[in-house]
């Protein structure tokens, strides 16, 4: 199986649970992806979209919105979300060869999209290439922890939930990705916010899979194991960990 192939079985299957997610569709957050693109952009491409989720709040800044994914479910789903909305539509395609023309795009989007890219450099060489001179792209991630032992066990971690996954990189690592392409980086933000085990496990919806993780998780938990997440087992038995989010805005020339 390709990396393609992990991710079309990953989220062909989760496609619902993924779309339904509270912590992935919070308001709070899609508003500050949102926020960080100039108001009254002209075409906005949502790339690797997934079901859709921050279509209308881009929609609220922007004459049209196109959104780009490889996963067909998700595509029906962001369709469905979307549906009331003028101006906004979904086509299938790969994130690193897109089928548009240079400089088509005012603003580009990528949400949660690249700990799942084999090249992330890739990726935001063809961001760079769609973007209109002096065009802008916001990348909300996540990140991991700075030394390299430890991130190495939280990406492994990640793997194991879901395979799709490849590597989560520190903010400064997304930052050199970004100016290599060519952006300036203009804006940035960091922030954390906690994560309950079984809401997390709901979204894989491989309850298999996620036993074995629970288990592991636990001891590691217990054995005060330093997984970049802070992992920790509260008395009532329920298991906690805290992401970090990051969220960086990169400008093309003009």
């Amino acid at each position: 199986m390709d990396h393609r192939d992990r991710i079309r079985s990953e989220f062909s299957r989760q496609a619902e649970s993924f779309a339904a997610a509270p912590a992935l569709a919070a308001d709070e957050v899609t508003r500050k992806v949102a926020a960080a693109l100039p108001r009254d952009t002209g075409r906005v491409l949502d790339l690797a979209c997934g079901p859709g989720v921050l279509a209308p709040a881009l929609a609220e800044r922007s004459r049209r919105v196109l959104g780009l994914d490889l996963v067909a479910e998700s595509l029906a789903l962001a369709r469905q979300r979307t549906a009331h909305l003028p101006g906004v539509a979904f086509a299938r395609g790969l994130a690193e060869t897109t089928p548009f023309a240079e400089h088509s795009f005012d603003a580009v989007v990528l949400r949660l999209a690249l700990h799942h890219v084999e090249r992330p450099e890739r990726v935001l060489a063809e961001v760079r290439r769609i973007l209109v001179p002096a065009g802008c792209v916001a990348v909300l991630d996540l990140t991991s922890h700075a030394d390299p032992d430890i991130a190495n066990l939280h990406n492994a971690l990640e793997r194991l939930r879901d395979p799709s996954h490849t590597r989560c990189g520190t903010a400064a690592e997304l930052h050199a990705l970004l100016e290599d392409a060519g952006l300036r980086v203009t804006q940035s933000e960091s922030w954390t916010a906690p994560r309950r085990f079984d809401e997390w496990a709901r979204i894989i919806a491989d309850p298999l899979r996620m036993d074995a993780l629970e288990t592991v998780l636990r001891s590691l938990a217990r054995a005060g194991v330093d997984t970049g997440i802070e992992l920790r087992e509260e008395a009532d038995g329920a298991l906690w960990f805290t992401y970090a989010w990051h969220l960086a805005v990169g400008e093309a020339p003009a």
